[in-house]
């Protein structure tokens, strides 16, 4: 699984949370804008289409009551149609018709306006039966219009006279233009906005009033919408739907009470037009949440890496000390959960490090113990070698001389040989007794044990070692003195026995309190990263008897290019008593 970093988690979370709340404000922002502006859009248009139904209202029922006067007058003159001058029976001049007649008892037209080119010939049109049936004036649909003035809307008033019982009926046709300006006017404001419009609507579904975007729309377009279904069905709509040209619209629908008249009134505007401002603050919402993003990823990126800094220097701080690498104590910098984690780990670094120092004094005092140990015990040996063993074979041998001519030819040649291997025997202790423990190392020094000791590896293996400098013992105590003589016999003998070098400089020099030794070879070399060169113990104990001492050593080595050692011992004989105590 894919290693994710706390601080891309943290302004992962951080930015899906701030993203999202931003989202979901905007969300609900946005579409409660939009509820409230399609409520207050919704008022507005029930406001227009009850005041453009009382105004269609108004205006029939000013209508009915003209025509009403105007018949009064016409029976109390008590004249028969065909006396009656036309300027009587002529409606008002007010601009809301476009002609008047007379029409018999069977709804002949018998006489009319001759001025109106709708029923210049009035013998030619006739009233359909079902509207002669009326006691008091009334308004009559388009569609009830007599063959020919299909298109106008009339009002009949009927007119009884007294001579001769005789009725007829007076018929005026009303101006549609007048009706489209109560419901359109004629500034674009009185039409609410730009695509806002009322208009009228029959029960056959057609249009009884222009329409603002479609010409010559009076009964000729359907208007069959789900909110003129919903006005005749109950009266009332308040409905998002589509309308006559098939645009989604906010619609407002009202019966329309006049007379006989089965009509609906409807106040609309387009869907696109209202929510228009909420489709600017959606672009505004979105705006915002891409800039707030960018912020809110600037931000979360600091704190993340504010939060997350301290735990990764703890990491890497952790990672180093499991590798047993020693830091300074991580300085506390916030008073949280962190701050405490902090303090944790320093207290736990801190006993570590005690523990390590402890575990390393251990060390040390169980190696200088057993390096010790052995030196003593070599020392002894060597004593034992030197005054017991080297004393009885220095007795034998002389004892041997004493016997030496006083035998036969024969047995004189038996004690020859027997002299020569004592003497053997004899040079072969004192050797051991010498590398055990040199007594030259005591008696003259760290500078005359080295050089007796290159004397007797040249005599044994005929490698030229060249030795440059001094070696001052005397600023050394006497463990340090033997540790260096110690190291310096390790390396030599390693080199005689698997460098095949012929030639070992060696270059002893004194500089600001500390003794450097170079000991370097042509033999062969070795990999210090093999594991076969761990594996001896020659290296080890070099090593070991330099730490012992505070001493450092480089090794400088390829294969088939030579070996150098380079030691590094501090000559302040205080702290070597104080570190080695004797």
């Amino acid at each position: 699984m894919k290693r994710i970093p706390l601080s891309e988690k943290m302004i992962l979370y951080f930015l899906i949370l701030g993203i999202g709340s931003i989202i979901l404000t905007g969300y609900f922002s946005f579409y409660s804008a939009r509820r409230a502006l399609l409520s207050r859009t919704f008022e507005q248009l029930i406001s227009l289409r009850i005041a453009r139904k009382s105004a269609v209202e108004g205006f029939f029922k000013d209508r009915i009551h003209e025509i009403t006067q105007k018949a009064s007058v016409i029976a109390e003159l008590n004249y028969l149609p065909d006396q009656i001058e036309v300027r009587t029976f002529m409606h008002p001049d007010n601009g809301y018709y476009t002609g008047a007649c007379l029409a018999d008892k069977n709804g002949n037209l018998i006489t009319g306006d001759s001025a109106s080119k709708k029923i210049a010939n009035p013998g030619n049109y006739r009233l359909p039966a079902e509207i002669l049936e009326t006691s008091t004036a009334r308004v009559i649909d388009y569609t009830l219009s007599p063959e020919g003035l299909s298109q106008e809307l009339l009002l009949i008033a009927p007119i009884k006279i007294k001579r001769g019982a005789e009725s007829y009926f007076l018929v005026w046709l009303i101006d549609s233009e007048a009706i489209d300006n109560l419901l359109l006017g004629r500034d674009t404001e009185i039409g609410f906005g730009t695509s806002g419009e009322t208009y009228l609507v029959g029960s056959d579904r057609l249009m009884r009033s222009q329409s603002r975007f479609i010409s010559d729309s009076r009964l000729q377009t359907k208007a069959a919408t789900f909110s003129v279904d919903e006005t005749y069905n109950y009266g009332e709509s308040r409905v998002i739907s589509g309308d006559y040209r098939g645009i989604k619209v906010l619609s407002s629908g009202s019966r329309i009470f006049v007379d006989e008249l089965d009509w609906i009134i409807l106040s609309e505007i387009d869907y696109k037009e209202v929510v228009a401002p909420v489709g600017s603050i959606r672009n505004s919402i979105m705006l915002l949440t891409v800039m707030a993003a960018v912020v809110f990823f600037i931000i979360t990126y600091l704190i993340s890496l504010k939060i997350t800094a301290p735990l990764v220097k703890l990491t890497h701080a952790a990672t180093d000390l499991g590798d047993g690498v020693q830091h300074e104590l991580i300085e506390i910098t916030s008073n949280d959960e962190i701050g405490d984690l902090t303090e944790a780990f320093n207290k736990m670094s801190i006993k570590l490090r005690e523990k390590e120092d402890a575990l390393r004094t251990e060390k040390y005092n169980r190696l200088r113990s057993t390096i010790d140990g052995q030196d003593i015990e070599r020392q002894r040996l060597s004593r034992e070698l030197h005054d017991g063993i080297g004393q009885s074979l220095i007795a034998v041998r002389l004892q041997l001389g004493a016997m030496e001519g006083s035998s036969c030819l024969k047995e004189e040649e038996k004690l020859k040989s027997v002299i020569n291997l004592t003497d053997s025997v004899i040079d072969e202790v004192r050797a051991i007794s010498n590398d055990l423990m040199p007594p030259s190392l005591l008696e003259f020094g760290l500078s005359a044990a080295v050089k007796q000791l290159c004397n007797t590896i040249h005599d044994s293996t005929g490698i030229n070692i060249d030795i440059t400098g001094e070696l001052p013992g005397d600023r050394l105590s006497r463990k340090p003195r033997l540790y260096v003589f110690r190291i310096i016999q390790e390396i030599l003998s390693n080199a005689a026995r698997h460098s095949g070098a012929d030639q070992i400089n060696i270059i002893a020099e004194t500089e600001n309190e500390t003794l450097r030794i170079d000991i370097a070879d042509n033999g062969c070399g070795f990999d210090l990263n093999s594991p076969c060169t761990g594996a001896g113990h020659g290296l080890n104990n070099i090593k070991e008897r330099a730490d012992l001492i505070k001493a450092t050593l480089d090794i400088l080595t390829e294969n088939e290019a030579g070996t150098r050692f380079i030691l590094k011992v501090p000559l302040n004989k205080s702290n070597h008593d104080k570190s080695n105590p004797c």
